[in-house]
């Protein structure tokens, strides 16, 4: 009997033992809240003109919590030179006019990682400076540095779109070479729109796009779209949520349908606001989409519409005062 009890102690302990290892595991790996956010740089891209857009995103390292991060001390860029190494900006490096604050950046932060967020356009002449954005939350500042190296090894062509945000034009003689960015404008507004909490608020944007890469039917992929914004991940799987592509707010599987989608999102505002229509597939021939938006507090907002090919994003912003 006594060899029996030990036996049965040792099996609870390595239970329990186990258990804690994959809670630990578990809690290094996913964190619901009390996490930063990583301002990350994904490469530039040549204008016509000359000049350059640096394209930004960020990885909000919580699940679930939901920073809110106003432009200014905690949310800034600076142009700097000689900056190598991410991490707090060594105040020296400054230039002596750093630019303004305000690049466009986001104040609202979407669980995980979002790619292609913003670009942000410099002149020619700006090689060899840096482009510098800071993010401070819950106790951490992290920086993104956004150049423009003389090698080839951050531009952003259309292979670097198709890697990063996962569709892909394989197969498709032709398309990657000549498949030209969406455009998305915001109708029937004037300056900015005034609203009440909890009204609904009608959005309406006007998008089209020259038709490539097309729709793509793959209902299998399109069923790995996750909610908006994110809950906890399903974890392994084929449908779980763990890599960086699904955990994307604007999906490029929503394009699937008919070759074009427009994604509305919170882009910067401290309340809570719901679409009626978050997602809506569009004709790239030119097509009005429109939804509503509920406020759940007053303040300024700024909301952002996204038209998405299955590759490129352009965006379309709207101010939104709610009294």
């Amino acid at each position: 009997m006594r060899e029996l009890n030990t036996s049965r102690s040792a099996c609870l302990l390595i239970a329990i033992l186990l258990s804690s290892f994959a809670t630990v595991a578990l809690g290094q790996a996913l964190h619901i809240s009390g996490q930063g956010v990583q301002p990350i740089y994904e490469g530039f891209e040549r204008n016509d003109d000359g000049s350059f857009t640096l394209w930004f995103g960020y990885l909000n390292r919580n699940y679930e919590e939901l920073p809110v991060v106003a432009v200014g001390e905690n949310n800034r860029f600076e142009v700097a030179d000689g900056v190598t190494i991410a991490g707090p900006l060594d105040p020296e490096l400054v230039l002596s006019d750093p630019g303004p604050r305000d690049r466009g950046q986001p104040g609202f932060f979407y669980p995980r990682r979002q790619q292609f967020v913003f670009g942000v356009e410099v002149p020619e002449d700006f090689v060899g400076k840096e482009l510098v954005w800071t993010l401070s939350h819950n106790g951490e500042t992290n920086t993104a540095i956004g150049t423009l190296e003389r090698s080839t090894s951050w531009s952003v062509d259309e292979g670097v779109w198709n890697a990063n945000r996962g569709r892909g034009t394989s197969g498709r003689t032709g398309v990657a070479l000549s498949n030209q960015v969406p455009a998305i404008r915001i109708v029937g507004v004037e300056g900015q729109i005034n609203t009440s909490v909890g009204a609904a608020t009608a959005l309406r944007v006007m998008a089209q796009d020259d038709g490539l890469p097309g729709a793509l039917e793959n209902p299998r992929r399109r069923a790995k779209l996750p909610p908006l914004p994110n809950d906890l991940p399903v974890i392994g799987g084929e449908l779980g949520r763990n890599g960086p592509k699904e955990q994307q707010v604007v999906h490029y599987a929503a394009a699937d349908k008919t070759g074009l989608a427009v994604t509305w999102v919170k882009y910067r505002g401290a309340g809570d606001v719901v679409f009626d229509e978050l997602v809506l597939a569009v004709d790239p021939q030119g097509e009005e989409a429109s939804t509503v938006a509920r406020f759940s507090q007053a303040g300024t907002y700024e909301l952002r519409a996204y038209a998405d090919d299955g590759t490129y994003l352009r965006s379309a912003s709207v101010t939104v005062v709610v009294r």
